[in-house]
């Protein structure tokens, strides 16, 4: 599959990001004395954007009510604690600058606040390997829905018969189906296999590295 251009998701694609986003969010539950939650139910809210996670987890605990004050200080805590214990998955940086070096154009397309990835990748050293990087919040709509694809194909001139899509969640296929992209599934990512039983993709990576023989 001869591939020019790659859109990349972010959290649990090239970054494992899990537990600093479970640390603030059950800081900010405490913060205000509800129940924390387990690790592991925090991950299965995350991909939707930092609002759908704040949403999603107060109404496990029936405390909707207490949006405002989670949203504020997850927000201020996360900001700061943003790089305790996220990485980039281990050979991502290595992928990143073969790709580069192949001429592949690459973008990033999560549903993080823009200023998050932002300060994540450049914390980690890789944001100058992308030609562009977007949050949930650059454009009017975000994963599932195809625009992120389709706007940053016009601006960029990507031919998106010779582009790929990169993610780990059922928005990452949704929004590249939609735009009539390949897509690929990471199953190092926070989805487990049962994902493959609702979508059909066009190639699975065990591990980053095997992207570079997908596209050549």
């Amino acid at each position: 599959m001869k591939a020019t251009s790659i859109f990349f998701d972010l959290d649990g694609t090239l970054i494992d990001s899990k537990l600093d986003l479970a640390n603030s969010l059950n800081a900010a539950f405490e913060a205000f004395s509800l129940p924390t939650l387990d690790n592991e139910r925090i991950y299965s809210f995350v991909g939707n954007g930092v609002r759908r996670l704040i949403e999603d987890s107060l109404r496990f605990v029936n405390a909707l009510d207490k949006f405002d004050d989670v949203f504020y200080y997850f927000l201020s805590h996360y900001d700061e604690h943003l790089l305790v214990n996220t990485k980039l998955y281990d050979g991502v940086e290595e992928l990143l600058e073969k790709l580069k070096s192949k001429d592949k154009k690459l973008f990033v397309i999560t549903n993080k606040s823009f200023r998050f990835a932002y300060k994540i990748l450049k914390g980690l050293g890789v944001d100058k390997l992308f030609d562009e990087i977007v949050g949930g919040d650059t454009f009017s709509a975000k994963k599932p829905d195809p625009m992120p694809i389709i706007e940053l194909s016009k601006k960029h001139n990507v031919k998106l018969s010779s582009a790929i899509v990169v993610g780990d969640s059922e928005n990452d296929i949704e929004a590249a189906k939609r735009a009539n992209v390949s897509v690929g599934w990471a199953a190092y990512g926070f989805r487990d296999r049962e994902i493959l039983k609702l979508y059909n993709v066009d190639f699975v990576i065990e591990k980053p590295k095997e992207l570079l023989n997908v596209i050549e």
